[in-house]
């Protein structure tokens, strides 16, 4: 399996498509939310032939 952990998801999926396998997607929240805008992959998985990758937002830049 290919390493896609901390990447962007965009590139991510590209990656893991590119190989021809499914990607399926799954977003994962703390329970106060947040306005992150960059989104990262923080586990990925492989189940019954799909990569599976959870990712989650992350604020990255200074909000004033």
């Amino acid at each position: 399996m290919t390493d896609v952990l901390g990447l962007p998801l965009d590139r991510a999926t590209n990656l893991i498509s590119a190989q021809g396998k499914a990607v399926r997607l799954v977003e994962v929240r703390s329970k106060k939310g947040g306005k992150g805008d960059d989104r990262r992959v923080i586990r990925c998985t492989e189940e019954d032939g799909t990569t599976v990758l959870y990712w989650s937002a992350f604020q990255t830049t200074i909000q004033d």
